[in-house]
């Protein structure tokens, strides 16, 4: 515990030093720019530096020539302005920016090149990877991630489970957050009740859920055989069905929030003037709420698509993804068993970049088509 302890301390103290070297570096560009060795003297410094590094000549260059526009950019375009905000900021935009850029970078390089079981020893030693083009992303529509579903199969399955979960959150939601927008006693008790399902770390939840559809002990089936009705091989028979009522029930105190802090926005002098002009209940739902609702709403949804579309945890945790049954994969699932399972690394990186591709296209339609982007005053 005392190396795990000491391990920390090195690793905070390093990013300590990292982010003060960052700020001198920041400060001096910002507040020594107009000195006459600015220019040159940043880009020596530079250049000695990576050559004291142990760099190569090119490297060397490189960064010299990185800090030369460096240097222009501050001298002649930012002058010295916004120092405060961009010194604050440049921390976290840097280190968001490492933690997302290099997995991103990788995985490209990964989806042209050839990482497999078979050829990760010689790219361990020689760290060089046979380039293979567009193969992988051929493979992805035309062979099998798993042992006998197809890609078509599981994008199939994948667009039904998302459409499905998707829907029943939203339509849930919406009846939740209407009933407790119409609650004037306890509505923070409801409301805390019914966001318990999500502010449980989702591992937890899962589980619990998971132990109700036991074949013998699960609630689920107590209740089927009180009321008379034979117990259901839930995991073994309807492993897919089960996530979906599992997700649902994850899903919905999400949208339920969402939908219910827009309807809190809205202006009761809409419906008084509705009501006065002789609007039906439906008519002001129709009129009304579901219009000024749209741009919560449409937001809401891309983000529970996008959420859903990858969801593994569940399928993982319900269904014992270690190579187990494939009825229930989708094509995250699929992705994750092609990749840990089956080794197939360079594959799984082409059918990630496939999902990307599609939910971007998607989520770029849905923002289209429900117009959820744009204000509904303007």
């Amino acid at each position: 515990m005392l190396s795990s302890l000491l391990q920390v301390a090195q690793f905070t103290a390093l990013l300590a030093a990292a982010v003060a070297l960052l700020e001198l570096y920041l400060h001096v560009h910002f507040t020594l720019f107009e000195r006459e060795w600015f220019l040159p003297g940043t880009v020596l410094a530079a250049g000695l530096l990576a050559a004291g590094a142990g760099r190569s000549l090119p490297l060397t260059l490189a960064a010299a020539s990185v800090q030369l526009v460096a240097a222009l950019v501050f001298k002649h375009v930012v002058r010295g302005r916004h120092s405060l905000p961009i010194m604050l900021l440049a921390p976290g935009f840097i280190g968001l920016a490492m933690l997302i850029a290099y997995p991103l970078f990788f995985e490209v390089y990964l989806a042209f090149h050839d990482l497999k079981l078979t050829t990760i020893m010689a790219w361990s030693r020689t760290g060089e990877l046979p380039f293979a083009g567009f193969k992988h992303f051929a493979k992805v529509f035309t062979s099998s991630p798993l042992a006998s579903v197809t890609f078509w199969e599981l994008f199939g399955r994948t667009v039904w489970w998302t459409f499905i979960n998707v829907s029943c959150h939203v339509a849930g939601g919406f009846v939740l957050a209407l009933l407790l927008s119409k609650v004037q006693r306890f509505r923070g008790i409801y409301r805390t009740f019914l966001v318990i399902p999500w502010a449980m770390p989702q591992v937890v939840a899962i589980l619990a859920l998971r132990g109700e559809f036991h074949s013998q002990y699960g609630f689920v089936n107590i209740m089927l055989a009180r009321m008379g009705l034979s117990p259901v091989e839930w995991l073994t028979l309807h492993p897919l069905l089960t996530c979906t009522l599992i997700n649902v029930w994850l899903g919905i105190p999400f949208m339920m929030v969402v939908i219910l802090g827009g309807l809190q926005s809205i202006s009761q002098h809409y419906y008084d003037a509705a009501a006065i002009d002789g609007a039906s209940a439906w008519q002001q739902l129709r009129h009304i709420t579901v219009p000024l609702l749209r741009p919560v709403l449409g937001p809401a949804v891309t983000l529970g698509t996008v959420w859903t579309f990858n969801n593994i945890n569940v399928i993982y945790l319900v269904t014992g993804q270690a190579g187990g049954t494939e009825d229930a994969d989708i094509l995250v699932s699929a992705l994750y068993k092609a990749a840990f399972t089956f080794y197939r690394y360079s594959y799984s990186a082409a059918l990630a970049i496939v999902i990307f591709l599609i939910l971007f296209a998607l989520s770029l339609l849905w923002l289209k088509f429900s117009k959820g982007s744009e204000s509904v005053y303007g």
